[in-house]
């Protein structure tokens, strides 16, 4: 069986920005046009990353899949469908917010999001412990590596930047020295853009401890 997991590092990405949200949503003073501000700031790339992250897979996971295995995508793609509806309600609801709105109308819209983030968390939890076993039995080694190097290919570099933000603080060393073994075959610019995206986001001399 194959031992790449395709799912992995995207999945971490997306339980830490959905974390820091939720964390920045229940802080927020829905009476603050600075705080929503904010909120809004971190919730555009959060909605960004997921939409991202949900086409991704339709079209370079999910399909192979159902290729070769008809049939087994059809349960995360009907989740999908589901939560595109869930998410675009919740971005109509963040939109709304102009920092004028009382404690009740703030709680609201937290609570709005906590059920969708909820509701996230279990997919993607059935993603990796049901369809990314499918891939690991269905697909070589090989087959998912090279899939893979596909994506981030064809990844705007805007949003690779965002989701390496994210990724970065969640993954373990190991997985990080992996990661940035790959990214140094990137042109200088790239990986010097790469390095200024992660320093935020990482402890004092963490980054230099993985990328070497």
């Amino acid at each position: 069986m194959a031992m790449h997991r395709s799912y992995a590092a995207s999945h971490k990405g997306l339980r830490n920005i959905l974390g820091q949200f939720s964390l920045l949503a229940g802080r927020t003073d829905y009476g603050s046009a600075a705080d929503v501000q904010r909120l809004k700031a971190l919730g555009d790339e959060m909605f960004m990353l997921l939409t991202h992250h949900l086409h991704t897979e339709n079209d370079h996971l999910l399909a192979l899949l159902e290729k070769r295995v008809p049939g087994a995508a059809q349960h995360d793609l009907r989740d999908h469908e589901e939560l595109e509806v869930i998410q675009q309600d919740v971005a109509d609801r963040l939109a709304r917010l102009d920092g004028t709105q009382t404690a009740l109308e703030g709680h609201a819209f937290y609570l709005a999001f906590t059920a969708f983030r909820g509701r996230y968390l279990g997919h993607i939890h059935h993603e990796e412990v049901v369809t990314e076993e499918l891939l690991l039995k269905h697909f070589s080694e090989a087959e998912l590596i090279a899939n893979s190097e596909r994506i981030v290919q064809q990844v705007e570099f805007p949003v690779l930047l965002t989701s390496l933000k994210c990724i970065v603080p969640a993954q373990s060393r190991a997985e990080n020295r992996a990661l940035f073994a790959q990214l140094k075959n990137a042109p200088p610019e790239a990986w010097n853009a790469a390095m200024d995206a992660v320093r935020p986001v990482m402890e004092a001399g963490e980054l230099e401890a993985v990328a070497g």
